[in-house]
C-alpha cells in the first residue's frame, strides 16, 4: 500500500522523504519545504555581511584610535618624564644660583680693590698738590710717593684671579628608574616555568621564603623586588608590588 503525505490536510501520495520535517511528503510539499529552506539563506547572508562590515570597519577604527589602556599608560609615562624634567630644572636652577653667587662675590671683591686703589691714588694726588703749592719737598717725601705709586701700579697690573669653578656631574641611568610590568608577562612566566617542590634537608641550614602579604606599618615602601632585584616603577601600587614579590615565592 502506498504511503500518504504526512502533511495534515494533504491526501496525495508520498514521493520522497523530507529531512526538513523528517516525514514522507508529496512532491508539492517537498518543493514548498525546499523553497522555505532556500528563503532562509538570504537573511543568513545579510546577517553575515552585517557582522563582517561591523568587524571590518571596527578594526579600521581601532587602528586609527589609541586604546584607552594605552592612553592611561602613556599618561603615566609622560607624567614621570615631566616630573623628572621638573626635578632636573630645580637642581639646575639651584646650582646656577650658587655659581651666580660665587661670581657676584668675586665681582664685589674686584670692585672693592678698584675703589681702594682709586682712593689711594687720590690721596697721593692730594699730597703732590699740596707739596707743589708749598714749593718745598724733601727727598724722603719724594721717595715715599714714588714707592706708593709703584705699589699702586703693581696692584693695577696684577692679572685678575677668577674663581676656579668646576661642575662635577654624573650620568643619570634613567633605565634604573622606570620599567614596564604586565600581567600577561607574569602569567606566561608561570606557564613556562612550573614550580618544583623544594627539598629541605634537616641536617643543613635551610632558608624558607614566606609569602609577602603586606607592607610594614612604618610607612616605608620597597623600591625594588628583593627576589629578582627589579626596580619598581613609581606608578606601581603597593598591592601590585606585593603580587610581584609573591609570584617568586612558593605557595
Amino acid at each position: 500500500m502506498a504511503k500518504r503525505c504526512l502533511i495534515e490536510t494533504c491526501k496525495r501520495e508520498a514521493e520522497t522523504y523530507c529531512y526538513h520535517c523528517s516525514n514522507d511528503v508529496c512532491t508539492k510539499h517537498y518543493l514548498e519545504h525546499k523553497k522555505s529552506i532556500q528563503e532562509q539563506l538570504h537573511p543568513l547572508v545579510d546577517e553575515i555581511n552585517f557582522i563582517y562590515e561591523h568587524i571590518h570597519y571596527d578594526d579600521k577604527n581601532k587602528t586609527k584610535s589609541i586604546p584607552q589602556y594605552l592612553i592611561n599608560v602613556y599618561s603615566q609615562l609622560d607624567k614621570w618624564k615631566t616630573d623628572c624634567y621638573h626635578h632636573i630644572d630645580i637642581v639646575y636652577q639651584r646650582i646656577r644660583s650658587q655659581i651666580e653667587n660665587i661670581a657676584k662675590s668675586h665681582q664685589h671683591e674686584e670692585t672693592q680693590k678698584t675703589i681702594h686703589n682709586i682712593e689711594s691714588l687720590e690721596k697721593l694726588r692730594q699730597q703732590i698738590k699740596e707739596l707743589l703749592k708749598e714749593g718745598d719737598v724733601t727727598y724722603r717725601q719724594l721717595e715715599t710717593m714714588k714707592r706708593q705709586l709703584e705699589e699702586l701700579k703693581k696692584k693695577e697690573q696684577e692679572p685678575i684671579k677668577y674663581p676656579d669653578i668646576r661642575i662635577i656631574t654624573q650620568k643619570i641611568d634613567v633605565e634604573k628608574h622606570v620599567s614596564v610590568t604586565t600581567d600577561i608577562k607574569h602569567s606566561t612566566e608561570k606557564q613556562q616555568q612550573p614550580r618544583s617542590p623544594q627539598k629541605i634537608s634537616p641536617n643543613k641550614n635551610s632558608f624558607v621564603h614566606h609569602r609577602f602579604v603586606g607592607w610594614s606599618s612604618s610607612g616605608q615602601t620597597i623600591e625594588k623586588c628583593p627576589m629578582c632585584s627589579e626596580i619598581f616603577p613609581l606608578s606601581m601600587t603597593m598591592a601590585d608590588r606585593t603580587v610581584h614579590i609573591n609570584d617568586h615565592l612558593p605557595d
